[in-house]
């Protein structure tokens, strides 16, 4: 357990985040679809409420607490799940060109 505490831990989980970042801006950029702040500030967002879900579950858990965690879990994960399709579908909208 103390890896998880450890300064390694949150090093290795930093380089994949921005791994994570800058896979989707060069993905998003290949396929042509503009990414304005406002679309990074939803994306950061659900990631956060992503990590928040999953540190619920991982909380309740770790408190033998297993009733709110499958609670928990199905309900913050379905709001994530909603939420992360929502947000693919409007990333992915191209703006329309005047012909």
């Amino acid at each position: 357990m103390n890896f998880f505490n450890s300064g390694l831990f949150w090093f290795i989980e930093g380089i994949f985040a921005c791994l994570v970042v800058i896979g989707i801006k060069i993905w998003m950029e290949d396929r042509g679809i503009p990414m304005p702040y406002w679309k990074w500030l939803l994306f950061g967002l659900w990631i956060l409420f992503l990590g928040f879900t999953i540190a619920f579950i991982g909380t309740n858990i770790g408190e033998k607490e297993v009733t709110a965690a499958v609670k928990g879990g199905i309900l913050f994960g379905l709001i994530s799940i909603i939420l992360g399709v929502g947000l693919w579908r409007l990333l992915l909208i191209k703006p329309k060109r005047n012909s």
